[in-house]
């Protein structure tokens, strides 16, 4: 632990920024893992079987509360569908009603996961300023400092450019890491509603024209 404290401290005035960067990739991390792994965290084959079974046997008000308990952007679009063929709204209808609610819930899947790739951006390029600096101190060193002080300052100059350059990429990785992970889950909800929600409402048609 002590190790890593000097190496840090050796990096110099750089190393704060990018770690500012990598509390803030952190807490986005975090809120979006809770938001798709705890939040939209749901079965869809199993709730659309569930639903169209109650609609089959004319249960409409429980399907819905099964959505609105459920509170999940699906759930969310499902009930909608299931309302307005409730009120015996066209076709037409219906579908303008569960575009309206996808435009308000899709949206919030993918918020914010876009920023991983920013930081990771900002955080290799802090890094790459780092470097800049130190390197900018090493050479002043060899032409300018004190040949006593020479080595001293050389050596600080190399830490601050090595250290920030680590630490940038170090930050970085993690982060790319992260948003492809995430952007791929928050591809896999919404292609999974959109599947879910087609379904429904054709069952629904289908129910209504029997």
């Amino acid at each position: 632990m002590q190790a890593i404290a000097q190496w840090y401290q050796q990096g110099g005035v750089w190393m704060h920024p990018i770690a500012a960067v990598s509390a803030f990739a952190l807490a986005v991390t975090l809120e979006r893992l809770f938001y798709y792994y705890v939040h939209c965290r749901i079965d869809a084959k199993a709730m659309l079987t569930q639903i169209t079974r109650m609609v089959r046997n004319g249960d409409l008000e429980n399907a819905r509360q099964i959505c609105a308990k459920t509170k999940t952007p699906l759930s969310a679009i499902l009930e909608s569908a299931l309302w307005h063929y409730q009120q015996q709204e066209p076709d037409q209808e219906i579908q303008n009603a569960v575009d309206e609610i996808a435009l308000r819930e899709l949206p919030r899947i993918q918020r914010r996961t876009h920023y991983l790739s920013l930081f990771a951006n900002i955080a290799t390029l802090m890094g790459l300023l780092g470097t800049i600096f130190g390197l900018q101190e090493a050479f002043g060193a060899l032409s300018a400092a004190d040949p006593s002080q020479k080595a001293v300052i050389l050596a600080r100059g190399i830490a601050i450019a090595m250290n920030t350059t680590a630490m940038g990429l170090i930050v970085a990785i993690p982060c790319m890491i992260a948003y492809s992970i995430l952007g791929s889950k928050a591809n896999t909800i919404i292609e999974e509603i959109d599947e879910s929600s087609v379904r429904l409402l054709n069952f629904l048609y289908a129910q209504r024209r029997s």
